[in-house]
């Protein structure tokens, strides 16, 4: 029996409440996020006005796929109280740690929408409308696709600069004190990984937040410890290093002689015929394979790539990933490639990376390979294949010279980790 049609009630100030309601949370959310000291980036209202463009043209597809037409105004007004929600759900992803959660949420997202749209259309026509649902969906997910494509982010506020505490200027004898205690911390980071599993290779973790400054580092290398422990299972075998202004005592500090020290105490726990390590490392680049280390006034030195290469060939650890997010990065991979290891790096010998200040949460290449490549990848090669071609149309858009992010793929560790299934990470033809 068909519906006996009732056009929905709406006005033009209704409509524009709700979208006003929908920027304000979503400007609530941004602002959160933004971290210490937040300031208002009026540029970032070009991306906020990007989306309206896409709530318009869902409004106009539903309206105009409609039989009989339901008039703009009513197709306007659902996907403007649909608004409000959506972004509160976004928002709420947003902070979670990466999986299947945000495949779930989405769907939502989709089932709810169709449904206010399947609701509001039937009422003001009297007429099931599923292929103007359907067509208004599809439009929906498409545009949210060319926006991620586009790298379109309304963010409208960013950290400002923040002076430097006296808690964080750490000198003389509060900064000898602090040097000491790192041996028993790294002992204890490392005694707290769990055992390892038998019958299977394992993956162990460790991260190493070079430059304290700059809180970029330090997320960078807990969202690499968040994905690569959901996806490959190291989750309780996972040591992070980190240099942070905001918190000296979270972890052990990330230094040369503690990476080293890491590395030795944790290829001890690990069976070295199978086990892979997962080694992150973040932070600054200078040319000639160097990586900055830094941490208020403590007298630490730099990290080269020989001195990686020893500190990883002295601990025994055969099979490792070792990913390098920094400028310059791809210098280290002379010092590092053999067959047993894949070097990923975020950019070449002689080129800069992007993304590496403290108004974000993470760098260019830490978005594109860690947020979004490696969740959904069915191998190293396809996320970092992916995660290049994101970075490469996200540098071409911004004008600005590629950073070229070169890889090094072992065919022992290809082989390796094709073979085994337990540690997923490489198609092996």
């Amino acid at each position: 029996m068909q519906a006996k049609p009732s056009p929905l009630v709406t006005s033009d100030w209704l409509i524009a409440g709700l979208l006003a309601l929908s920027i304000g949370l979503w400007a609530l959310g941004d602002y959160q996020q933004a971290g210490v000291n937040p300031q208002l980036y009026l540029y970032g209202t070009s991306g906020l006005a990007w989306y309206l463009v896409g709530v318009l043209l869902t409004a106009w597809v539903a309206s105009r796929g409609s039989v009989p037409r339901v008039t703009y105004r009513e197709s306007l007004f659902l996907v403007s109280a649909y608004a409000p929600l959506a972004v509160v759900l976004l928002w709420g992803v947003s902070v979670a740690p990466p999986g299947n959660l945000h495949k779930w949420v989405l769907a939502l997202l989709l089932l709810i929408g169709g449904g206010v749209l399947f609701w509001g259309l039937r009422r003001s026509t009297g007429k099931q409308q599923l292929p103007a649902v359907w067509l208004s969906l599809s439009v929906a997910v498409g545009f949210g696709w060319a926006s991620d494509a586009l790298y379109v982010r309304p963010a409208i506020w960013y950290a400002g600069d923040t002076e430097q505490s006296s808690d964080y200027t750490v000198i003389g004898q509060e900064g000898e004190q602090l040097l000491f205690e790192q041996p028993e911390r790294i002992q204890r980071a490392v005694g707290r990984i769990a055992a390892r599993e038998t019958g299977q290779p394992n993956a162990y973790f460790v991260g190493f937040a070079g430059y304290g400054e700059q809180k970029v580092f330090a997320e960078e290398i807990a969202l690499a410890a968040t994905v690569i422990g959901t996806k490959y299972g190291s989750v309780n075998r996972s040591v992070r290093l980190v240099n942070d202004r905001r918190d000296l005592n979270a972890f052990p500090l990330a230094t040369a002689s503690g990476l080293r020290r890491t590395l030795l105490e944790v290829g001890k726990r690990m069976d070295r015929s199978e086990d892979i390590l997962f080694l992150v490392v973040s932070s600054h680049g200078e040319e000639g394979a160097e990586l900055v280390v830094e941490n208020g006034e403590l007298p630490l030195r730099q990290l080269d790539g020989a001195e990686l290469a020893d500190a990883i060939h002295d601990s025994g650890i055969r099979w490792k990933v070792v990913v390098i997010s920094a400028c310059f990065a791809g210098g280290f991979i002379d010092a590092l490639k053999d067959d047993y290891s894949i070097i990923l790096t975020a950019a070449a010998a002689d080129r800069t990376s992007f993304g590496c200040s403290d108004d974000r949460d993470l760098t260019y290449f830490g978005e594109a390979f860690f947020r979004d490549a490696l969740p959904g990848a069915k191998s190293l090669r396809e996320a970092f294949t992916q995660a290049k071609t994101y970075i490469g149309n996200r540098e071409g858009i911004e004008g600005v010279e590629p950073s070229d992010p070169q890889a090094f793929f072992g065919a022992a560790l290809e082989k390796h980790m094709g073979e085994t299934g337990q540690v997923p990470g490489t198609d092996v033809p």
